[in-house]
């Protein structure tokens, strides 16, 4: 579903509904009508040009029209940015052999892969005489 970090289409009802609860004082009026004006697509800006009643004195209700702009901020959530970014990991793992044969090595691989340990790593290393895997949290 849509939530506080979910995608909207541009000019959807969602991304309407969303913008409107950011609109401050609208719960002191009744909203009339609200449509979205066209934006240029790389400008990062949503127009909506609002409709506002509200009665001043009784029988008298004044109506009002303005647009109200909404600034779009791309943003990603915690953990995908410590992915996208270099140095966010809390352990590493450092594996070392300096030996001619590899088959500690081949074995170690073949425990990792058995125990899925592979796809927690935020990512592996290779070295000549070793490897590293880096891990977003100490206890797996």
């Amino acid at each position: 579903g849509f939530g506080p970090r979910g995608v909207a289409e541009l000019e959807s009802r969602e991304l309407m509904a969303l913008c409107m609860k950011k609109v401050r004082g609208l719960n002191k009026v009744k909203l009339v009508d609200a449509v979205w004006i066209w934006t240029e697509p790389h400008s990062m800006r949503l127009k909506v040009k609002l409709t506002v009643q509200k009665e001043v004195t009784p029988g008298a209700v004044l109506q009002q029209a303005f647009v109200v702009e909404f600034v779009i901020r791309n943003q990603q959530c915690d953990d995908c940015a410590k992915v996208y970014s270099d140095g966010t990991w809390k352990s590493v793992v450092q594996v070392r052999q300096r030996v001619d044969h590899k088959r500690t090595f081949y074995y170690l691989e073949q425990l990792l892969l058995k125990h899925d340990v592979h796809s927690r790593a935020l990512s592996i290393e290779s070295f000549r005489d070793g490897m590293d895997f880096y891990f977003t949290d100490r206890n797996l």
